[in-house]
């Protein structure tokens, strides 16, 4: 009987010892999920500070591009053909830059103050310079919901009207 107690008595120990293994790994595994978590938060916050700034650092690099734009964004008429598609082909890729940090706000992927500070940004841009009316009269048909009606909503907020 001696016999059966002790080995009844190792078993329950190895049980308790299994018990603490598993609450001891799931400890480790929460503490990897959330590395993890950090970890992809900071890759979508680099991926969308460099999505917003190579048209930035386009216009930096390319001096001709520099005027190019500007000539558009102040919705000087007539610009030639070739001009007016470079600086659409630039736009669309600016506003795709505001798009993508709008639905990583969404999904709460980027710190909040960098979508308010280029949220910002990008208005003062839409609602400042003529030229992106015009760009969005014949390009808002590259934008799905629910961003298409988020633009729409700032174009209405501001001072630059939509293009009949």
């Amino acid at each position: 009987m001696l016999n059966k107690m002790t080995l009844q008595g190792l078993a329950h120990i190895g049980e308790f010892i299994g018990g603490i293994a598993i609450i001891i790994s799931l400890a480790y595994l929460a503490i990897q999920v959330s590395d993890s978590n950090r970890l992809l938060r900071s890759q979508a916050h680099y991926n969308a500070l460099m999505l917003a700034q190579a048209p930035g650092t386009m216009m930096i690099q390319n001096p001709e591009l520099s005027n190019l734009v500007e000539q558009c964004q102040v919705g000087k008429d007539p610009l030639p053909s070739s001009v007016l598609a470079r600086c659409n082909h630039y736009t669309l890729m600016e506003l795709n830059g505001w798009e993508y940090l709008y639905y990583q706000n969404l999904d709460n992927s980027i710190p909040s103050q960098l979508w308010l500070g280029s949220d910002a940004y990008y208005r003062n841009e839409i609602q400042t310079k003529a030229g992106y009316a015009k760009f969005w009269k014949d390009y808002h048909i590259a934008y799905a919901e629910p961003f298409h009606s988020y633009v729409v909503t700032v174009f209405a907020e501001g001072s630059t009207a939509l293009p009949q």
